[in-house]
């Protein structure tokens, strides 16, 4: 079950790894931040309604949100407005490299940091070794963009606060135990929503229209349904610090991929980067320290 919860977790990676690429194209298109987060999660919202409705799983989704839906809502502000309206805002002032780095810089900080004031307990070694090296690794990941220093600090600003809206998202979902599947997923849209419709209606009515569609669809399917789905259905399964490490693994699937279609060469550094990200996974799940005192302890 736990190597389930993995896989599922390293699925999200992937899947999340299409928002920046999706949404910059819908930027350049003229299209707002406000319209893009509003619209991906509505049709994301309208598509899983179709699927229950369909597999004769609307009335589970009534009584759902009759149950959860105060935990939902809680959720959802944290999951859906603070990540995706600060994170898809952040894209129009810097780059997409920078933005995944802080959000999950602080992401991965607050993760950590909120599951142990929650335990009221001190973070423990494998924690702290695990989180250094991760920020690390993402920091070498990123290095090389040569663009962290060269946008201005409200985009920087952005990316922070989208990325501890996700780490609240993971650690109340846990916590409040919503479970997994489409049903929660579609009960969290109902909410971001109507959450996201304010700065849409603020912002001003645009329509989407033509390719702008197209894009919008590959939002709210891949990395809005898709992505959720997956990282829910994983946090039934292992822990939240556990999902936001593996989560870690995004940026080195876009190195990948950007190798195999693009030609993009890997540097030195990223695969450092990368290879330091997975060793925070493996030092934080498989409690290395732990194997090596007893295995050392017991050669004495």
């Amino acid at each position: 079950m736990k190597v389930y919860g993995a896989l599922l977790a390293v699925l999200a990676a992937i899947l999340n790894g299409t928002v920046g690429l999706f949404s910059v194209s819908l930027f350049q298109m003229g299209m707002p931040s406000e319209a893009v987060a509003f619209y991906k999660c509505l049709i994301a919202l309208i598509t899983i309604g179709c699927l229950l409705l369909v597999t004769g799983q609307f009335r589970a989704w009534l009584r759902y949100i009759r149950q959860y839906w105060k935990h939902t809502a809680i959720c959802a502000f944290f999951g859906f407005f603070v990540l995706y309206y600060f994170e898809t805002a952040a894209y129009q002032y810097i780059n997409v490299a920078v933005v995944v780095f802080c959000l999950f810089g602080a992401s991965t900080v607050a993760t950590f940091l909120l599951n142990a004031a929650l335990e009221r307990r001190w973070i423990n070694r494998h924690e702290m070794i695990a989180m250094l090296l991760a920020i690390l690794g993402l920091y070498l990941v990123f290095v090389d963009t040569r663009a962290l220093a060269e946008h201005g600090e409200y985009g920087l600003f952005l990316a922070v606060v989208a990325g501890l809206g996700y780490a609240c998202f993971l650690v109340l979902t846990k916590k409040l135990g919503l479970g997994g599947g489409l049903i929660p997923v579609g009960t969290l849209l109902i909410f971001g929503v109507v959450y996201l419709f304010v700065p849409f209606t603020l912002q001003g009515w645009s329509l989407p229209t033509g390719s702008g569609l197209y894009f919008l669809m590959m939002l709210a399917l891949l990395p809005t349904i898709g992505g959720f789905w997956c990282t829910t259905q994983s946090l039934t399964l292992i822990g939240s610090q556990s999902v936001q490490l593996i989560e870690l693994t995004e940026p080195i699937f876009a190195l990948i991929i950007g190798f195999i279609f693009l030609g993009q060469l890997v540097t030195g550094p990223q695969m450092l980067g990368g290879g330091l990200i997975l060793l925070s996974i493996v030092i934080h799940e498989c409690k290395v320290l732990d194997i090596w005192r007893s295995t050392r302890a017991s050669q004495l």
